[in-house]
Formats: structure tokens, sequence, C-alpha cells
């Protein structure tokens, strides 16, 4: 995730907006579009690394995890761009990215999980994430909650099972002789340290937005780092990662 950013400057420039603080407001807006430059930049520069190591991972599955970091650089560079056409940042995500993200995660588990104990553990998410994501479309979205907490909440921990179960797997096969070249160890890596750091967060996103004004920007800055932690990571697997060493583990 490529993670999930939403635009990242834009909620902290209503943030500031809401505490009345024009000052703060001018501050937080200009460091938070710096960063959520700095980030598309980074996933951008990610795609350029995976596109120069096409021939790698061309006949895997992994091919698809490029084309997956291609979209959500193009998503998160159009978010802010819908926002200033009157489109809610925050439908914008719940629909098009968030969604995508979870459902393309549980998949990449399940070529993972193929040939192991696992296998039917993606699966078994999948269906749970589709039905919080019902609850919170059908539900929720018209009590005035901006952002799907409740399936964002049971995506991040049912992602976070398949996360521990790769590594539970990984350390009691011979795979793990060979971590450095797994590129799905340091994919797992960076999504344990992001969706785990950022879960507070977007977990209780409407109750920081609505009452916690200034902890919501000052954690915003926490998950930019995880964010850039993560790529670091995503990196490391298209440097290092070798498609024929042991990512489904048996």
């Amino acid at each position: 995730s490529a993670g999930i950013r939403k635009a990242p400057y834009m909620y902290c420039f209503r943030s500031c907006r809401a505490t009345g603080s024009t000052g703060e407001m001018k501050h937080y807006g200009t460091y938070c579009m710096a960063c959520n430059h700095c980030i598309r930049s980074a996933s951008w520069g990610i795609c350029r690394i995976r596109a120069y190591r096409w021939k790698k991972v061309k006949d895997s599955h992994f091919k698809w995890f490029a084309i997956f970091l291609l979209y959500i650089f193009i998503a998160d560079f159009s978010g802010p761009i819908v926002d200033g056409f009157g489109i809610d940042n925050d439908r914008y995500y719940n629909i098009f990215v968030i969604p995508v993200e979870f459902f393309f995660y549980f998949w990449l588990f399940h070529k993972t999980f193929e040939n192991s104990e696992y296998r039917r553990l993606p699966m078994l998410c999948s269906g749970g994430y589709t039905i919080s994501l019902l609850i919170d479309v059908l539900y929720f979205s018209k009590h005035q909650f901006p952002f799907y907490s409740i399936s964002y909440s049971i995506g991040n921990l049912l992602l976070l099972v398949l996360i521990l179960s790769f590594f539970i797997q990984l350390t009691n096969s011979d795979a793990i002789l060979t971590y450095r070249n797994n590129i799905m160890f340091w994919i797992c890596v960076g999504l344990l340290i992001y969706f785990l750091g950022s879960f507070p967060l977007y977990g209780l996103r409407n109750t920081f937005i609505s009452k916690y004004h200034k902890l919501h920007v000052v954690y915003s800055y926490i998950t930019m780092v995880l964010d850039y932690i993560m790529y670091l990571m995503f990196t490391f697997s298209f440097i290092w990662g070798k498609p024929n060493s042991r990512s489904s583990l048996s």
C-alpha cells in the first residue's frame, strides 16, 4: 500500500480549519502538502523500480503488486483533485481506494497460502470484510459518519491476522533461512508496521475529527512516517526479493 494515506494534507487542512486558527491552518497545510508530495513521489519511485525489474516478476503473481502500486499512486494523486471538484474525499477513498487495497492484500495472501494449511484463511477474511463493508454502506453511512471506520477496523484486524499467520508459518519452515530473498517477507514487514501503527488513527477517525482536531493532526504526521517506512520495506522486497524464493509456504 501501498498504505492508506487518504490525501493527508486535506485532512490536516480541515482539522486546522475546524479549530479556527489561521496560523495553524497555514503551517499544517503547507507541511502536510509537502509530506503528501513525498509519499506520492515514493510510490512513483517504487513503481519505477518495479518496472526496471519487471522481467524478474513478470511470470509470477507479484507482477500484479506492481500494477496495484501504480493504481494506488494514481488514486492518491487524484484524491486532492476530486476534492477540489466538490467530491467528498472520504467518500472517494471509502469506495474507490480502501476496499481495493484490502481485497488485493487478501488475494495476495491467498496466493501465498495456496499450498499451506492457511489456504482458506484469506477467503474467510475477505468474506468478513465484505460483510463489514456492507454494514458501513447500508447503515452507518446514513448516520453522517464520513469515514467507514467499522469496515476499516475489521479489515485491519483481519489483515493483521494474515500477516501474523505468515510469520508463524515462515518461522516453522525452511524458508526462514532465505527470508532476505522472500518478497512476501518484506511486504509483510511493511504492512505490519503501517497497519498496526495507524490502526488507532483510522479506527477512531470519526471521533478524532469531531472532538480531537489537534491530536488528529499530530497522529497524521506519525502515520506519514509509518508510510515512509512501509515504502522502504517494499523497496527492499523489489531489490532483494526473488519470485522463485519460497514465497508460497507449505
